[in-house]
């Protein structure tokens, strides 16, 4: 089954590299502390971002998608920085929504790489509804989940093109 390595699970794995989940099957989803805890490397700036991610994806396998300010999102033969999401976005619980999306496209049977990249694009496209409704100071975990129902976080954004 496919599945997505967050948080303990990952603080898990690190600590016990011995440990493998299949790699065709995993979504990686670390922090920039996570990240460290798994391969040591803790890069600052956005291009560091981008081949941390990279390496942790050749070494892990699967998909990885670092989380933080402009998430980087797998993509087949490089990395993309995720364009939607704001700071309101960096509230506890919002990894949590990301996972849980990706969660649940998994169990609606997408690959997994498919998953993440897809996951990832909706749930900063939802940040970005739930911003320009409440406000970006005001941001929680649950406001992001609240605006995935709406058709346009579908229809916009770098993955809207075609998906309805």
């Amino acid at each position: 089954m496919p599945l997505v390595i967050d948080a303990d699970a990952l603080n898990f794995i690190a600590a016990h590299p011995e440990i493998r989940p299949a790699p065709e099957r995993c979504v990686w989803t670390p922090h920039p502390g996570e990240l460290q805890r798994l391969t040591g490397e803790r890069p600052s700036g956005e291009e560091a971002r981008i081949a941390a991610a990279a390496r942790c994806a050749e070494r892990l396998g699967g998909a990885v998608v670092l989380k933080g300010h402009r998430t980087v999102r797998p993509r087949r033969l490089a990395l993309l920085r995720q364009s939607s999401g704001n700071p309101g976005m960096a509230t506890g619980g919002s990894g949590d929504v990301l996972t849980g999306v990706i969660a649940a496209l998994l169990g609606q049977r997408l690959a997994p790489f498919d998953a993440a990249v897809l996951g990832v694009s909706l749930h900063g496209t939802a940040g970005d509804l739930a911003a320009a409704s409440l406000g970006e100071p005001s941001l929680v975990a649950g406001d992001i989940v609240d605006h995935l129902p709406e058709r346009s976080a579908l229809t916009s954004g770098p993955m809207g093109d075609g998906i309805r």
